[in-house]
This record gives C-alpha cells, structure tokens and sequence, in this order.
C-alpha cells in the first residue's frame, strides 16, 4: 500500500471524527465547514498554487467540474456532518464510502471497462447495504435525518465521478491535482459565503477556528485521493481498497471513543459493503 493510499484513507476518517467534536462543544457545523475551505485556500497557496494561477481557473479546460465538485463538496460535507452527529462516525463513514459504485459504474459505462459477474454482484451487494443501512437501520421511528446515509450516498457516487471523470480526461501531469483541490475548495467557499448570508449563521470565533482545523485533513485528504486515482491506471481496483480500509478504521474509532452501537440491520449492511468492496477489488 502506497503513501498517497494509506493518507487517503486516514484523513477523511480525521474529519468525520472532528464533526463530533464540534458537537461535543457546541460547535455550528455549517459556519466551521464553511471556514474550512478558507482553511483549504491558505493551505494550497502554501503547498500547492500561486495566487496568479486562482485568477487563472476560468481558463482551465477543467472549469466546469470545478464548479459542480465546489458545490457538491460543500453540499456532501454537511451531510456528512449532520450524519456523523445524528447516526454516528461508523454510518456516516459507510455511507460515504460504499458510494464507490457510482464511480465504477460510470467507468464500465464510459470508459469501456469489462464487466462480469463479479463486477456486477459486488455494486448488488453495496447498494443493497445501503438500503439495510438506511431504510432499517436507522429505526423504525424514523429518527431525525435518517435519510441522511442516502443522500451522503448518492451525493458523494456523483462526486467521486466527476473527480475520476475530471482526472482521466483532463489532467496531464501531477501538479495538476493540487490546483484542481484548491480551485473547487475556493469555489466552495465562496458558495458558503453565499449561503452564510441567506441563512444569517453567526459567526464566533470559535467556529472560524474549528473550520481552520478541520480544513487540514480535509484539504490533505481529498488531495491525496486524488493522487491515488493518478498513480494507478485502474481506478475499480484502488478506490474498493481504499474505502474498505478507510470503513473499517472508522467503524473501529467509532465503537473505541465513541461507544457506538450499531444495530443488527447495520452490521449486515457493513458486512455486505466489505463483501462488495472485496468482490469489486479482484475485477
């Protein structure tokens, strides 16, 4: 396992984590999210972009996915958050990361890859997990948010598409990645500036604060995902590795500082995911 595949996977599980420390402290998730990716801007001036090259996004062939991924992160990060808060970090994690069929369907779909029963039980298998996670798992009762894991579900597949899309076609070298993260965290921001004023959020300094931190392993985290897909030709064979390792340490640091538990109809569908991922890892 690579660098880029094991920080891949470590970062976003960090973030998911830092959702419930927020809560913990009475922290607004949306104003802190929001923050982050002014976090993500600073953080990629440093590392990775010069200021001239932001002026220069409108020029690049891959504009248009910027936008839609910019809106899509900020969209899918605060699923992920309310989810994390209201399910758990283990369901949250899930339902973010079986979504990797989206990708793998598109890849069969557009880009000609073969396909055979292997390939096609493992995506039966992710998207019957998400029906037990979502629709059973989540009680009878239909508590709050419990569509959430669908939405995050469906959200991150379209996501994780048009990153892979956006990678195969238009990126032509590895600097190409780090301007790619950065240009739809700044679309991101000035998204949620826009929402912040329609929404009248307070702003304190304790969430400007909390968006900084949390902006690290989000920035680094999707970051490395993308490099990841870069250093491996096959996407439908490294994205399953990374999601199942990146799930089973979030169930892991769920049920250690977080004393989850998960229900019956939770454990089958993880059990179905990690069987899915597994089945789409040997294709």
């Amino acid at each position: 396992m690579s660098i880029s595949v094991l920080l891949a996977i470590v970062f976003p599980v960090v973030s998911v984590l830092l959702f419930k420390e927020f809560d913990k402290r009475n922290i607004e998730a949306l104003p802190a999210i929001i923050f982050n990716y002014l976090g993500a801007i600073i953080i990629g001036l440093v590392l990775f972009v010069t200021p001239v090259q932001l002026l220069e996004i409108p020029s690049q062939s891959w504009f248009y996915s910027c936008l839609v991924v910019g809106f899509l992160f900020i969209l899918n990060f605060y699923l992920i958050a309310k989810t994390a808060i209201c399910h758990g970090v283990s369901i949250a994690t899930f339902a973010n990361k079986i979504s990797l069929v989206f990708p793998v369907i598109f890849t069969i779909i557009y880009f000609n890859e073969p396909s055979n029963w292997i390939k096609i039980t493992g995506i039966s298998l992710a998207i019957f997990s998400i029906y037990l996670l979502t629709f059973k798992g989540a009680s009878a009762t239909k508590s709050k948010g419990y569509l959430f894991p669908l939405f995050i579900f469906v959200a991150t597949g379209v996501l994780e598409t048009i990153i892979n899309y956006t990678q195969k076609t238009y990126f032509e070298t590895g600097n190409e990645i780090g301007y790619f993260v950065i240009s739809a965290f700044l679309v991101s921001f000035i998204f949620g500036l826009v929402l912040l004023m329609f929404k009248l959020k307070s702003i304190t300094f304790k969430s400007i604060l909390a968006g900084l931190l949390l902006s690290i392993p989000n920035t680094l985290g999707l970051y490395y995902f993308i490099k990841s897909l870069n250093e491996n030709a096959d996407s439908t064979s490294v994205l399953p590795v990374m999601n199942i390792c990146t799930l089973i340490l979030a169930i892991l640091l769920g049920i250690i500082f977080y004393k989850e538990k998960l229900t019956k109809s939770n454990w089958i569908g993880f059990s179905l995911a990690i069987l899915s991922i597994i089945l789409l890892t040997l294709i």
